[in-house]
């Protein structure tokens, strides 16, 4: 085989490469959830079994945003994506202190935690007028600092806690919706704001959890 003839065998997996270095170079934001909470105390002195989030079929069918939703955002599946979040969301009542003990099996729990997501976005793009072209308009508007993106979503959820046999014993519903114009920054990439509603969304529940004084006494039976 000469020379000329080994290079034309190469061809596909030179081009292979290359794509795959393009792909790279041009993947957007993934969206990766992360609650943050303090500690909340006082204890509810139960060990929680938390069992699986649901999302409403509207986030689950694409029909609504599930996650962020950018230009260039690469899509996390609806299944992942819902995992992640519960186990953010274990990990954020062991980290607040909101029961003794929060885990995913327990072969005897005090009590029963499973969740529902009925909603959870954001949505960023830019403002209307960076697309018009008049570069004097541009000029202007950086001079005066005009925000040239804006971002908007909300975060809701709601939270079961119940007996093992399946009784209710209360609901808790945390909901943070946000909009806000901003410059692009690497400090604060799509999805920040998104992590922020949905702590705040938490920490709502988290205090409904350690106030509600009938969950704190069936708990503890």
């Amino acid at each position: 085989m000469n020379r000329s003839t080994r290079i034309i065998h190469r061809l596909p997996a030179v081009k292979t490469l290359f794509l795959c270095l393009v792909l790279a170079a041009c993947a957007g934001p993934k969206y990766v959830p992360e609650i943050t909470v303090s500690s909340s105390g006082p204890i509810i002195d139960a060990t929680a079994e938390f069992h699986d989030l649901y999302p409403t079929f509207d986030l689950l069918s694409g029909k609504v945003t599930f996650g962020i939703d950018t230009p260039d955002a690469e899509k996390t599946e609806p299944g992942v994506l819902t995992d992640q979040i519960g186990t953010e969301i274990i990990k954020a009542m062991a980290a607040a202190g909101v029961f003794m003990r929060v885990t995913r099996f327990d072969p005897h729990p005090d009590v029963i935690l499973s969740g529902r997501i009925v909603a959870l976005n954001e949505h960023v793009r830019p403002q209307f007028w960076t697309k018009v072209p008049v570069p004097a308009f541009a000029t202007v508007a950086q001079m005066l600092q005009f925000k040239t993106h804006v971002t908007s979503g909300e975060a809701h959820l709601i939270i079961y806690v119940m007996k093992p046999n399946g009784t209710l014993i209360g609901t808790y519903t945390g909901k943070s919706v946000f909009k806000e114009k901003f410059n692009p920054t690497n400090d604060v990439p799509p999805g920040t704001r998104l992590n922020r509603a949905l702590s705040e969304a938490m920490k709502q529940i988290q205090e409904q959890m350690v106030h509600d004084a009938q969950l704190r006494i069936i708990a503890s039976r």
